[in-house]
């Protein structure tokens, strides 16, 4: 079957989840230039955005009291580390743990429904998502583990991933990735992100929370202060293959949620300049964090022992792992050992290059060969 045109596929907007607020403000910020060529997907987004308006106000009058009188009883696990390191299979292995709450993509997609109207939102959710992510086949269903940054892009401005829609402002939003010279905005930043915490803690009635988010690597010392106990899993992959992977993400996940045209060129080059700024502030702020409260995986390691990785992460972060976790993990891990098959990426010249310029810092310090 011939492929779908990008401009003909709507349903995956993600600006479709935005509260009226928050989609007129990224409107605004981005002086209204739609292109033409999406004038379709922003049409279905502002649809949706208007029709579930009543819902999110129910939601709001129901529950808003109840999110902001709800108290963490642990503070949550954090998975950090870039995108395409084995983070969403890691968190999918840990929600066979059924004593932790996680987002999925039912909560991150649609924050201000997901509580007042459960039913209605997951099957929203599951006429909304493709069968497979685009960039690595990977099944998708509502309830798989997904970033909490869509939901923090649907609840306020800050949303690192609002620049998948306005790729032309992509500095712009890249900029809320650290906050740099921004006080106020962080502040802003940090009242809503504790709030879909306190959302998450909510509906989990008090379990502790896992999530996995790339931008928080940037953002340690402001995690830290919201939740100084939390804990931490440190995934990393060869850089070669990991920027290979990324770049797919990137240019497969603009092209489902754009609404304006953009520049490759500039996208590749802007991708290089905030993976080489995350591990800098990673470098500089892990030691922040206290020893017996991270740990560190390596991707490739991972893939091949998931079972034996997951018994480690417990066992260094002081977790417990019954045994009926543990069976579920194993049972999963070999299905998708003997079913799923992992993209093989092309190692080009170019790739090689990129690496050895931006990420020569990130190879050394996690011992893989370099490539010329």
């Amino acid at each position: 079957m011939p492929k779908k045109p990008d401009w003909l596929i709507c349903k995956d907007e993600i600006i479709a989840g935005a509260s009226w607020r928050v989609f007129i403000t990224i409107l605004i910020e981005n002086k209204l230039r739609i292109h033409p060529k999406y004038w379709l997907r922003f049409l279905y987004a502002l649809f949706l955005v208007t029709i579930s308006t009543p819902l999110r106000f129910i939601q709001w009058v129901r529950f808003n009291g109840k999110i902001k009188r709800t108290e963490l009883i642990e503070d949550p696990i954090f998975i950090i580390g870039n995108y395409r390191t084995g983070s969403t299979y890691l968190m999918t292995l840990m929600t066979f743990d059924k004593r932790m709450g996680y987002v999925s993509n039912v909560e991150t997609y649609a924050p201000h429904m997901f509580l007042g109207f459960p039913r209605f939102t997951r099957w929203l959710i599951d006429s909304s998502l493709p069968d497979t992510r685009p960039m690595d086949n990977v099944k998708m269903y509502p309830e798989l583990p997904t970033e909490e940054e869509y939901a923090v892009g649907a609840m306020s401005k800050y949303g690192y991933y609002n620049a998948f829609v306005f790729p032309r402002n992509f500095d712009k939003y890249s900029s809320y990735l650290t906050f740099e010279g921004k006080p106020k905005d962080l502040e802003k930043w940090k009242k809503v992100y504790h709030y879909f915490v306190q959302m998450m803690t909510l509906k989990y009635k008090g379990k502790q929370l896992f999530f996995k988010n790339p931008s928080n690597c940037y953002k340690l010392p402001h995690v830290l202060e919201m939740y100084p106990n939390a804990k931490f899993i440190h995934i990393y992959r060869n850089p070669y293959n990991l920027y290979a992977s990324i770049y797919k993400f990137f240019d497969t996940t603009i092209a489902l949620f754009a609404l304006q045209t953009w520049d490759k060129d500039e996208i590749k080059k802007t991708i290089l300049q905030n993976f080489k700024l995350m591990y800098e502030y990673l470098e500089r702020d892990m030691p922040l964090i206290k020893e017996e409260n991270i740990t560190h995986v390596k991707y490739e390691d991972f893939i091949q022992e998931p079972l034996e990785t997951i018994d480690r992460i417990y066992e260094e972060l002081s977790l417990e792992l019954d045994d009926e976790y543990r069976n579920n993990i194993k049972d999963y891990s070999e299905a998708q050992k003997r079913d799923y098959k992992t993209n093989v990426h092309n190692i080009s010249p170019e790739v090689i290059e990129l690496v050895n310029q931006y990420m020569e810092d990130y190879r050394e310090k996690f011992g893989y060969e370099k490539l010329s």
